[in-house]
C-alpha cells in the first residue's frame, strides 16, 4: 500500500514542483521538490538560491512548507486578484514623479489603458501608469509634536 501525499492547497507533490520552505532561522525561501520518499512520507526540498548541500527533508504535511502563490499564478497566466488597487477620480493618492519618489496627488481621470491622469499638490498634471500610484497615507508619526502624545 503506497502512501499518498496529503491534499494541500497550492502545493503539488511531484519532483520539480515549486513551493516555499522555511529554514531553521525561520526564513521562507523559494524551493523545489527534489525527491519524494513515499515510505517515510517525506519530501527532499532544494532551496533555489542555495547549493544542494543545504537540501533538507521535510515531512509532507509540515507547516514549514507552503505554496508559492505568485509564481504559480503567473505561470497559469492568471492575474492575482486585487493586485492593483483601482482608484476613482477625486481620490487623494501618492503618485510617482519623474524623480521616482511618491508625492501627494489627486486622481483627475481614469484612462482607458488603466493609466491615471493626476494633479500633483503643486498643480502639475501628469498621466501615470497604475503601478506608479498608491493609496495615500497620512504620515502621522512625524506630523504630531511629541508633546501632544
Amino acid at each position: 500500500q503506497m502512501k499518498t501525499p496529503p491534499e494541500r492547497s497550492g502545493i503539488i507533490f511531484e519532483v520539480g514542483a515549486q513551493l516555499e520552505a522555511r529554514d531553521r532561522h525561520k526564513n521562507w525561501y523559494p524551493a523545489t521538490i527534489e525527491k519524494i520518499d513515499y515510505d517515510k512520507e517525506q519530501v527532499l526540498i532544494h532551496y533555489r538560491q542555495w547549493s544542494r548541500r543545504h537540501d533538507e527533508w521535510f515531512h509532507w504535511s509540515s507547516p514549514y512548507l507552503r505554496p508559492l502563490e505568485r509564481v504559480s499564478l503567473r505561470r497559469q497566466g492568471i492575474n492575482p486578484p486585487c493586485s492593483q488597487p483601482v482608484f476613482v477620480s477625486g481620490t487623494k493618492v501618492l503618485a510617482c514623479w519623474t524623480d521616482c519618489r511618491f508625492y501627494p496627488a489627486k486622481i483627475l481621470r481614469v484612462n482607458r489603458d488603466d493609466s491615471y491622469t493626476v494633479r500633483f499638490y503643486d498643480g502639475v498634471v501628469r498621466t501615470v501608469k497604475p503601478t506608479k500610484v498608491k493609496p495615500f497615507q497620512e504620515v502621522r508619526n512625524t506630523a504630531i509634536p511629541l508633546v501632544l502624545i
